[in-house]
């Protein structure tokens, strides 16, 4: 699906970004939890310790974009109400 598509509907894009900062949520999850293990198991190796931290920035980042997700869907079904 291109820029501009005619076949992308309004009302399914409306809420692409927040199931897409969902995705990353989880992701996030995932990785903090395999650093976790991996730590829990011994493994001091640094890299494991930045993916961790990548993982919470990323988690953020996730969180705004979801945060800002619904204050637009807040918007707009406030100018319909």
């Amino acid at each position: 699906m291109g820029i501009g598509s005619v076949s992308s509907s309004p009302l399914s894009t409306l809420f692409q970004p927040q199931a897409t900062s969902v995705e990353g949520l989880q992701d996030a999850q995932a990785r903090v939890e395999d650093g976790a293990a991996q730590i829990a198991a011994g493994n001091l190796d640094p890299a494991v310790v930045l993916s961790i931290t990548n993982a919470q920035i990323d988690f953020a980042a996730n969180a705004k974009v979801f945060k800002a997700g619904q204050e637009n869907a807040q918007r707009l079904l406030d100018m319909f109400a």
